[in-house]
């Protein structure tokens, strides 16, 4: 079963109006119905079956008992599961529809809401050969987030957070520092509100933000609409963090004085 505080983390992450998904054939519904019955059950089998490998998958299927009241809900009430898509269905940075045989291409990535009782969390998809799997590279640097282990000073986790974190501020000079070129500033505050927003719910979500770095065949949209290709070269990295459910994609260079991001209108995505 999912660790209670990850779940935790990624029920915060949840506060948008969702596209209507798209159904057909190929629809994800299915294995999206089966990972929260694996997690209600504490399956560790089922739930490899529905999720991508990785090193440290593990950290999401220890401990827990099975929730019998969520399984007997599910059964009874199937609708009750109420499933959102977040975005579009992409291929290589773009929408993408379902192709001539009914299936979405090899590598199409689906973003989305799921909430049981009330209780949300984003889940990440991608097409594999043989069908949707689940994504658990957000999930699992959400653990790296509870474990308070802190990142180098020098890191471009340490950079995107300071970036934002200025962003928020409306301290242009300081954010200055965190970008590849200071002419950029103008890209990088447009659309910044006049005042700074004053609940503290959007520097908190920087510092809950769940970032993953992504590498060479993995595309995503940038904020001004240019596609960016991820890769994991010693001077470069493209990594995509969780702002609530919005995808928000980085480039980062490395510089003498550390990593610096590519200036992007941020604000797009924050306001959300």
């Amino acid at each position: 079963m999912i660790r209670a505080r990850v779940i935790s983390i990624a029920l915060a992450l949840c506060a948008a109006v969702p596209l209507a998904a798209q159904r057909g054939q190929d629809d994800p519904d299915p294995v999206i119905r089966s990972l929260v019955k694996a997690l209600y059950a504490t399956d560790v089998k089922a739930f490899e079956a529905v999720t991508l490998p990785h090193p440290l998958r593990s950290r999401l299927t220890s401990g827990g008992s099975v929730n019998e009241d969520g399984l007997r809900e599910l059964r009874e009430d199937p609708q009750g599961l109420q499933i959102r898509q977040m975005r579009p269905f992409m291929f290589q940075g773009k929408p993408v529809t379902l192709g001539t045989n009914s299936r979405y291409a090899v590598g199409t990535t689906a973003l989305y809401m799921v909430a049981h009782h009330r209780q949300p969390m984003v889940m990440a998809l991608t097409r594999r050969p043989e069908g949707w799997k689940v994504d658990l590279r957000w999930w699992i640097a959400m653990t790296e987030l509870m474990s308070g282990k802190l990142p180098p000073a020098d890191s471009p986790e340490v950079a995107i957070r300071s970036l934002l974190a200025a962003m928020l501020r409306l301290d242009r000079a300081r954010a200055q520092r965190y970008i590849t070129d200071a002419r950029g500033i103008e890209l990088l505050f447009g659309g910044a509100p006049s005042q700074r927003e004053p609940s503290g719910v959007l520097d908190a979500s920087v510092g809950e933000m769940p970032l993953v770095e992504v590498g060479a065949g993995e595309f995503f949209t940038m904020p001004s609409g240019r596609i960016v290709e991820g890769s994991q070269t010693p001077d470069r990295k493209v990594m995509v963090g969780w702002f609530g459910p919005v995808e928000m994609p980085f480039v980062l260079h490395r510089a003498e004085a550390g990593w610096r991001v590519e200036p992007e209108p941020y604000f797009a995505l924050m306001n959300q």
